[in-house]
């Protein structure tokens, strides 16, 4: 590969192997990026508990149990490690309609940052910033007073470089560079008893996204998720609640099955714990672990909250999961409960 194929496309390999390491055949990794400084706190262990705005990511089934209107808006500066100007933007939303069920839905954006494409003898073909969006809309209802079931659809679309620059780079007659599909999720919230929680998760199942007319379809990265949470104190000034989750991309899976076998799949799904211990409703601490064999990705989480009013303020940070040697990797979400 010559140099400037490589000065287009070096930071967003780097950037997708960073992301999930060890889901490498699939495509649309930002959609595997934890969202909620909350849910990050805890090791991203939150498909069985998904109690605030980001529910539609982590189990649209967990919105059947909401009473009260509820957004968030989460920014994160990724991986600045990587690259000092990439950053992550997610919007959520969960709204009651009455006994007709739960609406709610996300909006994530991811940039790279700035790259540059230059020619061997040092000349700047363009400057351009790749991105990832993705538009979510669910829909939640009750089956029963203890078995939430929700759905969602998503719209993606992602970018790379422009058309121009594939040609001259990457010597792609029709260009390209982007790439638009969509995806289902499905999930399930069942509460056997009042202190505890389980909870089952398919999510990114769609068509797979094609850069350029020659170019291979990367496959999303499909998610099965499993998840619990207990209660064990829950009063009027203390709560504590304990989760695990564990995720399984997909991608892959039969082939893998087939030639490495049960124990190698089993050892592929990443793992979450965390617990959080909450003061009176008001304030709350929060600790975690994810833990990612293959991948090579593992350590603690931690953050807090705030609720003042109809108000919360979060901060969460991961950065530990990563291997860089100087990175600060925080999440911060502000949300707002709307009386009913």
């Amino acid at each position: 590969m010559s140099n400037t194929k490589w000065a287009v496309l070096l930071g967003v390999i780097l950037t997708a192997g960073a992301l999930m390491a060890s889901a490498t055949e699939a495509g649309g990794v930002f959609l595997t990026i934890f969202p909620g400084a909350k849910a990050t706190a805890i090791g991203a262990a939150f498909s069985a508990v998904a109690d605030d705005a980001t529910a539609s990511y982590y189990n649209p089934g967990a919105m059947a149990y909401f009473n009260k209107t509820e957004f968030s808006l989460i920014h994160a500066p990724w991986l600045r490690a990587l690259a000092s100007d990439m950053y992550y933007e997610f919007a959520g939303f969960v709204k009651p309609i009455g006994k007709a069920g739960v609406l709610g839905g996300h909006v994530i954006y991811l940039t790279l940052g700035e790259m540059v494409a230059v020619k061997e003898g040092g000349e700047v073909v363009g400057r351009f910033r790749p991105y990832d969006v993705a538009v979510d809309v669910a829909y939640s209802t009750k089956l029963r007073e203890n078995l939430g079931l929700g759905v969602g659809a998503k719209l993606i679309h992602s970018f790379l470089a422009p058309g121009n620059i594939i040609r001259e780079v990457l010597g792609e007659p029709g260009g390209g560079g982007s790439a638009t599909t969509f995806a289902l999720d499905g999930g399930v919230l069942y509460k056997p008893f009042k202190c505890l929680n389980l909870s089952a998760v398919l999510a990114n199942m769609g068509p797979g996204l094609k850069y350029t007319e020659s170019g291979n379809t990367d496959p999303l990265p499909w998610l099965l998720r499993l998840g619990f949470a207990i209660r064990p104190i829950e009063n009027k000034y203390h709560r504590i609640t304990i989760s695990g989750d564990a995720n399984k991309v997909l991608v892959g899976f039969i082939s893998d099955l087939k030639d490495l076998g049960l124990s190698y799949v089993l050892k592929e799904a990443w793992l979450h714990g965390g617990i959080e211990y909450t003061y009176y409703d008001l304030i709350s601490l929060r600790v975690g672990y994810f833990y990612d064999r293959y991948g090579l990705r593992k350590g603690i989480t931690f953050g807090g909250g705030v609720k003042f009013k109809n108000f919360k303020l979060d901060i969460a940070d991961d950065s530990k999961i990563y291997d860089f040697e100087e990175s600060s990797n925080r999440r911060f979400s502000i949300s707002y409960i709307m009386n009913q």
